[in-house]
């Protein structure tokens, strides 16, 4: 979309209100506004291509089905939509682990396409490594959200808080939780002395 067209749509807050309404044009444009992030993200999460698009049509899926409740937070929609493909990655990593399970009986022959450079860019893109999807990951769903939008989108606590319906008193618990958890995980990205004194 050209920076013209971006500056005659209208904002998230009043294409959530039309799409409350049950505007499909406003649900389209809210689409098209943040498909590439909520793709970046799935893919991020998610292990091959099919699998990131099915959570991301998943949120969008949600989007449309939880409209009234959605939250808005600085103007934007993303937040929630992040925060829900968070919800849906990890409830089809579930979902999958236990199918493979099965499939793991059965014998079969052929290659499984490899997504790794899409992969790759998507992270490049989000500025997070191979450690750090890793360690998201393996986080339940809640602690995983909180570390989405506090440490990867950079939202203020309060404003995670709003987007997850929770307090933020449970965002702060839970991101200095996950922080201590992570420390041990990816020390290498740990702060040095000199860091954590400034």
């Amino acid at each position: 979309m050209s920076e013209n067209a971006e500056a005659t749509t209208p904002p998230d807050g009043e294409l959530l209100f039309r799409l409350s309404r049950g505007d499909e044009p406003a649900y389209r444009m809210l689409h098209n506004r943040h498909q590439v992030p909520v793709w970046r993200m799935s893919l991020v999460l998610m292990r091959t291509t099919w699998d990131a698009e099915e959570v991301a049509a998943t949120a969008f899926f949600e989007l449309w089905r939880k409209r009234d409740k959605v939250r808005v937070v600085d103007g934007s929609v993303l937040p929630w939509l992040l925060a829900t493909t968070a919800f849906a990655a990890k409830n089809s990593l579930r979902s999958r682990r236990r199918y493979q399970r099965l499939l793991n009986r059965i014998p079969h022959d052929g290659d499984v396409p490899d997504h790794a450079d899409e992969v790759a860019r998507a992270m490049d893109s989000l500025k997070i490594s191979n450690d750090v999807r890793g360690a998201l990951l393996d986080l339940n769903q809640r602690d995983a959200s909180v570390v989405i939008l506090c440490m990867i989108q950079e939202l203020p606590a309060s404003e995670a808080a709003v987007v997850l319906g929770i307090p933020e008193g449970t965002v702060k618990s839970r991101l200095s939780r996950v922080k201590s958890r992570l420390r041990g995980t990816l020390h290498e990205y740990a702060p040095t002395t000199e860091e954590a004194n400034a």
